[in-house]
Formats: structure tokens, sequence, C-alpha cells
């Protein structure tokens, strides 16, 4: 085919594209989690957690999926978008890995009004479809987790997490397939880290 060929080939499909304005199908994706973590004969804390709701930027608090590029440039897929927001994606991916685990006794959801033995705190400051300047694109999450004594507010511990895991396309469902491996792995780092902090603090 030729180049004038093609050039109108490509023409020709855009307008009749617009001529029939019908906009594509939204496609939703959610996160299940599916890593599994070796489970602890004995929970190593009896008492409960709480999960608080994750701290977060406003663009991150819809259930859009955004890619980001180099130099800052951020902006959102038109026709896919999350099931969640990533903070509660995140936050049930993390819930199911620490009662795969086993190691509260006693897991409370982030609405709850008990009073709880320990309590979770979290600062999502990243979560896109990253493009670096070389290489391909990857799912890059940044989060920090502290692990708070209600009864006194001291800080037992605190850790930062950034995951990148490389994107098997540069759309927006290799950036949602790599996004769900990467809070798979924070999931599973951000539970042993806990359970090493209860260890330590008892």
């Amino acid at each position: 085919m030729t180049m004038k060929r093609t050039v109108f080939f490509i023409s020709a499909v855009i307008t009749l594209a617009g001529c029939s304005g019908t906009a594509p199908a939204v496609k939703e994706y959610t996160i299940l989690p599916s890593k599994s973590v070796q489970s602890l004969s004995a929970p190593l804390a009896s008492g409960s957690l709480r999960i608080a709701p994750a701290k977060t930027i406003p663009s991150l608090a819809s259930k859009n999926i955004y890619y980001l590029r180099e130099g800052g440039e951020a902006g959102k897929y038109l026709y896919s978008r999350w099931s969640d927001t990533p903070a509660s994606l995140i936050e049930r991916s993390l819930t199911s890995s620490l009662q795969e685990r086993g190691v509260f006794g006693v897991l409370l959801s982030s609405t709850s009004t008990a009073r709880p033995s320990y309590l979770l705190e979290s600062d999502l400051n990243a979560f896109y479809h990253r493009f670096p300047i070389a290489g391909a694109s990857e799912g890059y999450i940044d989060a920090t987790y502290r692990l708070i004594d209600p009864t006194t507010n001291k800080t037992l511990g605190s850790k930062r997490f950034q995951l990148t895991v490389k994107a098997s396309s540069d759309d927006a469902k290799g950036g949602v397939e790599a996004l769900s491996k990467a809070t798979e792995e924070l999931s599973l780092q951000c539970t042993l880290w806990l359970s090493r902090q209860i260890q330590e603090n008892q």
C-alpha cells in the first residue's frame, strides 16, 4: 500500500468513526488478591488491627486509571477505569494478605468504630502506569505505612515502599496488569514488615 493510499485509508476510518457518533465502551478493571503467603500457626498479635483509610492526592481518590510520563506529565485513560479507588483496591489486597498470613487475631474494617490494639495509617503518593524516557513502561506504586499504638499515639514503625513492575504493553491493559502485580507485591512486603514490627514491639 502506497503512502497516499495509507493516508486516505486512515482518513476514511477517522471520518466514518466520527460519523457514527458511538464512543467505545468503558472497560472496568479490578485487582484480585492471588499471591499466597505462608500462614502462621498462631497470630503474632492476639489483638486487633484497623487499617485506616489512606491519605492520597485528589487525582488518586477517583476511579480513573492514570499514566505518568517523564517530566511529571500525567493523564488518564479515557475508556478504562478501576472498579474502585486505588487506595480501596490496595486496602482489600492487604487485608486479604494479612488474613491469609494470620498476623493479627482480629482485622477491623476502616469504618469500624471499635478501638483497635494497633492502627495502620498510610499515604498513597503514586499509583501510575509510568513511561520512563528509556525502557518499557511500568506499573509504579509509592506508599508509606505507619504502625501506631492508638493508646499512646506512638509510632511503632514506619516504612516507605516503592515498587515497579514492567508492563507487557503500553496501553491501559498493560498498565493494569503491571499495577495489579505491583499491588500484590506491596501487600506481601507490607504483611512481612508488619510481622517483624509486631515481633520487635512485643
